[in-house]
């Protein structure tokens, strides 16, 4: 049987001191983890998809963030912004 789609839109963030990876990774609050997210700029409307490799604290700073990227995948979204406005999809 085939999940329901998940749609979410928020804030996009950086994962902080990763550049050493060159894969589309990300951090994701509900996502379960090891399954591939897709990541639109609202903006832009570029997408790309990521693998979700942990979960996104819950703690006061990330209230408002939906996702963190790898820098990777954050540079081929947003390359100007510390953060932008997306779209998550996934089922």
């Amino acid at each position: 049987a085939k999940g329901r789609h998940i749609s979410e839109i928020g804030w996009a963030e950086l994962i902080e001191g990763d550049d050493s990876s060159t894969k589309y990774l990300a951090l994701h609050r509900t996502a379960p983890v090891g399954s591939l997210v897709q990541v639109r700029n609202d903006f832009t409307n570029q997408n790309v998809w990521v693998k979700v490799i942990g979960r996104l604290p819950d703690t006061g700073v990330n209230d408002r963030i939906l996702i963190k990227l790898s820098a990777q995948a954050f540079a081929k979204l947003s390359p100007h912004d510390r953060r932008f406005r997306a779209e998550v999809s996934y089922v």
